[in-house]
């Protein structure tokens, strides 16, 4: 009871109040996201919400874990990124480089850490597919392309923090489904976190005019989080040997994943850079279909939540790791279909829309 409910509430009041008081500092320093080209809100808003999480993370580890053992290699990535996140809000960073530092962290996180992949699981049906020397490569691909999906998708409030807070919620309980109570001790931190951020950036009545967006600090930063637990609670040597199926951590990701592929693909099919910003993730085109943003986010995030908890439930009922992969290859495949059609999509909507206005 004290973890799941004393922990977070604390990391939420830190991270609450850590928002609070860095506001006005935001304000004066200039690390504000203002409205133009790509960015459709209203106002100057600060980007401190990352911060506020990784300030929150950092005091909530240091006075929860009576050790951190290799999670101090967790806190140095996340520290790197999200002090990468705020000078490239400040004064903007080339890809290059932020490309660089991001391998730094998931360098620190194989290297320093020693968490990185091993096996992919039976996902074939016929032997666990090993990685062997592959293993390292892989986790480091991985963990850019999971740090980039992140930060791509913090394009409407709540929408990165709630899927951030998904995943974590998942992670805390897979990790004591397979008794890794360390692991379950820091994702309910991040939850906790999360909640004190959420609290200032998705619309209700507490947040009044105190609006503030996660920025590349906290986009950065989570990602690598993301990667590191989906790695922790899926691969053997971590915890005695107890884990989950890693095809159950396509499912947790299941969202982010999916939308990562279909825009790479969709920029790669027209020869443009796949890691360019664009405005044809599934959200920028349920804006064009005039849904309201907050519904886009509560159906993204419901729809987040449910591939989480198929892909959990499946693991617990035994189904076998071969046919959980292939429902989420199904998965993806519909996707893709959908968003390959997306502007026919968004021609038929605004003609469906248009015929029941004016009849």
């Amino acid at each position: 009871m004290y973890s799941f409910f004393w922990v977070p509430l604390f990391t939420l009041m830190v991270s609450a109040i850590a928002v609070l008081m860095l506001r006005p500092l935001a304000m004066r320093g200039g690390l504000l996201d203002r409205p133009g080209g790509r960015k459709r809100h209203d106002g100057e808003v600060p980007l401190v919400g990352g911060i506020a999480v990784w300030i929150a993370v950092m005091v909530g580890t240091l006075l929860f874990m009576r050790q951190q053992g290799y999670y101090v290699a967790l806190l140095g990535g996340i520290t790197v990124l999200a002090i990468t996140g705020v000078i490239d809000d400040l004064r903007g960073l080339s890809p290059v480089t932020k490309l660089g530092l991001q391998l730094f962290a998931a360098i620190l996180m194989t290297s320093w850490g020693g968490v990185y992949l091993w096996s992919l699981g039976d996902i074939f049906g016929r032997r666990p597919v090993d990685l062997e020397n592959w293993g390292i490569p892989l986790t480091l691909f991985a963990a850019v392309a999971v740090i980039n999906a992140v930060n791509m998708s913090d394009g409407l409030d709540g929408l990165a923090g709630g899927l951030a807070l998904i995943m974590f919620g998942w992670f805390a309980y897979i990790s004591g489904e397979i008794g890794n109570l360390a692991a379950q001790r820091v994702c309910v931190i991040f939850c906790g976190a999360l909640l004190g951020f959420l609290v200032f950036n998705m619309p209700n009545p507490l947040r009044g005019g105190k609006r503030v967006f996660l920025g590349d600090a906290g986009s950065l930063m989570l990602g690598f989080a993301i990667v590191w637990f989906t790695v922790e609670l899926s691969q053997a040597p971590y915890n005695g040997g107890r884990k989950a199926p890693p095809v159950v951590m396509l499912w947790v990701a299941g969202f982010l994943l999916i939308d990562l592929l279909a825009v790479v693909l969709r920029r790669a099919i027209k020869g443009r850079n796949p890691l360019s910003a664009d405005r044809t993730h599934l959200h920028h085109i349920l804006q064009r279909l005039d849904v309201p943003r907050q519904a886009i986010v509560w159906v993204i995030l419901g729809s987040n939540l449910l591939l989480g908890f198929a892909g959990v439930l499946g693991w617990q009922k035994g189904v076998s790791e071969q046919l959980l992969f292939l429902g989420f290859v199904l998965v993806a495949a519909l996707h893709l279909l959908v968003m390959h059609n997306a502007w026919r999509l968004i021609r038929f909507g605004r003609r469906t829309i248009t015929r029941r206005r004016n009849p």
